[in-house]
Order: C-alpha cells, then sequence, then structure tokens
C-alpha cells in the first residue's frame, strides 16, 4: 500500500488516480457486448475479494469471459476495468466510501458520466451488481444515458446474475 493514496475525496485528485482515469478514458477500449459493473472492495486487486471471486468463478465456469467485460466501480478510481486491476494506482490505494464528500460524489459521478458516454458505444448491454452505496452513484451517472439491469448485490443472487448475463431474463 502507497501511504500518499489512503484518503478520502483529495485522492480523485492524486497525480497517479488523474492519469489512470485520463488513461482509461482516452485508450481502453472493449467489445464484449455487455458491461458488468461491479462496485469496488476493500481487498486489492479486487479479484482477491469474496465477490469478485464469485463473479469471476461463474463468469469462467459459463464461458462468459469473452462476452461481459467486468468494470469495478469505486472512489476514487471511478472505473477499472477488470485487466487493469493490477495497474497502479488501482491496486494501491485505501478509500473508506464512508468518507465521500459532497466534493467527491460530484466528482465521481461526472467522471464515471464521461466514462459512460464512451461505454455506450461499446457496449449493447449494461448491468449492475453493485452495494447500494455504488449502484445509487452508478444510477445517477447513467441517467438519460442507458438503463440497466439491476441485480440484488447477494451472494444467492448470483443464479438470477448469471441468467442476466446470458441474456435469458432481464
Amino acid at each position: 500500500m502507497n501511504p500518499d493514496l489512503k484518503g478520502s475525496d483529495e485522492l480523485f485528485f492524486h497525480p497517479a488516480v488523474v492519469n489512470y482515469y485520463r488513461m482509461v478514458i482516452e485508450k481502453w477500449v472493449s467489445n464484449k457486448k455487455t458491461a458488468l459493473l461491479l462496485g469496488c472492495s476493500m481487498h486489492k486487486p479486487y479479484s482477491t475479494s469474496f465477490m469478485h471471486k464469485k463473479v469471476i468463478g461463474l463468469l469462467k465456469k459459463h464461458g462468459l469471459e469473452n462476452e461481459v467485460q467486468q468494470y469495478i466501480i469505486g472512489e476514487p478510481m471511478v472505473v477499472v476495468p477488470r485487466e487493469l486491476e493490477n495497474l497502479y494506482p488501482a491496486s494501491n490505494y485505501d478509500f473508506d466510501p464512508k468518507n465521500l464528500c459532497e466534493l467527491g460524489k460530484r466528482v465521481f459521478i461526472e467522471r464515471l458520466r464521461a466514462f459512460f458516454n464512451k461505454a455506450v458505444n461499446m457496449h449493447e448491454r449494461f448491468v449492475v451488481f453493485a452495494p447500494n452505496h455504488h449502484k445509487q452513484i452508478i444510477l445517477s451517472a447513467s441517467a438519460n444515458l442507458f438503463e440497466p439491469v439491476l441485480v440484488s448485490y447477494n451472494i444467492y443472487k448470483l443464479p438470477k446474475l448469471l441468467s442476466v448475463l446470458k441474456g435469458e431474463t432481464c
């Protein structure tokens, strides 16, 4: 853990965080049909958290890795494609969502909306499987851009998530 990447709203303006966000906005592309929007976790990289392990395993088991683009949504990184989760600073920060203040929330939503403006040209549909805090940020940022499919963030809802990702239900 890099000690200068622990804190609250000021991390949205940390040079490493801003550079990472710009790189994602300017260079990231995906041709996968579905965007799966996941909340971040206190564990870094995110894939080491319990729920992320379950989602990754679900996608692998059912051969959906090439159809579903995983994005981790969280503060201060805003959006992290699964493929880039090990890059600095995405795997080296500590931000407790309880420390998010009005300025940070506004920046978070504005930056996420800018990403979504790009993402609507990459993906046909968006599925949200995130805790309520991140779900509300996602809904604010996506307003009038797309209508995501919402799946309750619960381990027992993984079968529902799978059927939604397979296109069996909405």
